[in-house]
């Protein structure tokens, strides 16, 4: 079996990764509100279980709540990271092959994950899954490096460093792909822009957490990339020394007919 992308970042990406804004994960509340929808939900490529616990807090009690994440290392720091209390499952699987029954989900979710996946397989595989009245819903935090200095310092830096790369590699028509459903109502698109304040500490161990930052540490060595990284946060951060992170995040949402 390959060795999946995230092997061996799971302590960084839960350590300093950003949560998902409070603004969109209320209006994902509203859609799965209500008695007729099965309260059953699957986070799919899971991670470390950032989104998956904040489904314990956006659903409530209530909900049987299950992390899809095919990486071990990733499911461990997610068991790790989650409280006994939260009641959530973390569990080996992939977006194409979801380990769920028909029509026994009121609602899937995927985070910071759906460039990975074979998405007309996955959304397929939702239909099948999905109860009538259940929800598709895909949300991202999206660093908005248009405008930001240091942003675009460090998209350039892997750009020169990680062979074939390219800041672009999540620009997909996620929008048209929910409309083009032949199983779901008309799609809807939420945004939410906001900004993060951070340490250089954080702002260096979150890039360092990228999958795609791997190969440039593997090509130029960690010490490097790091050192580069605190050299860019120096020259384009604050005058107090922290960095600012501008974020647009993005909430889908694909609804099954009742």
């Amino acid at each position: 079996m390959a060795d999946n992308p995230f092997d061996g970042l799971a302590g960084r990406y839960q350590a300093n990764r950003p949560h998902y804004p409070e603004a969109l994960l209320a209006e994902l509340g509203d859609r799965v509100a209500g008695p007729s929808i099965v309260k059953r939900a699957a986070d799919v490529g899971a991670g470390t279980g950032i989104l998956t616990r904040a489904l314990r807090v956006t659903l409530g009690p209530g909900w049987l709540i299950e992390g899809i994440e095919p990486g071990a290392d990733m499911r461990r720091q997610a068991d790790e990271s989650t409280a006994p209390d939260d009641n959530i499952t973390y569990r080996e699987g992939d977006a194409e092959i979801l380990p769920c029954g028909d029509a026994s989900l009121g609602l899937i979710t995927a985070a910071q994950a759906i460039q990975f996946f074979d998405r007309p397989v996955f959304y397929a595989e939702c239909d099948h899954a999905l109860t009538p009245g259940g929800v598709l819903a895909v949300i991202q935090n999206n660093r908005v490096w248009e405008g930001s200095s240091l942003l675009d310092a460090h998209e350039t830096f892997v750009e020169e460093n990680a062979p074939g790369y390219s800041r672009h590699y999540r620009d997909i028509d996620l929008q048209a792909e929910f409309q083009a459903l032949d199983w779901a109502n008309a799609a809807e698109l939420l945004t939410h822009d906001w900004s993060m304040k951070i340490s250089v500490d954080r702002f260096t161990g979150m890039m360092l957490s990228r999958r795609t930052m791997k190969p440039a540490v593997a090509n130029r060595g960690e010490m490097f990339v790091e050192t580069a990284l605190r050299v860019m946060a120096a020259r384009h951060g604050n005058a107090d020394g922290s960095v600012t992170i501008p974020y647009q995040s993005e909430l889908y949402l694909a609804t099954k007919p009742r």
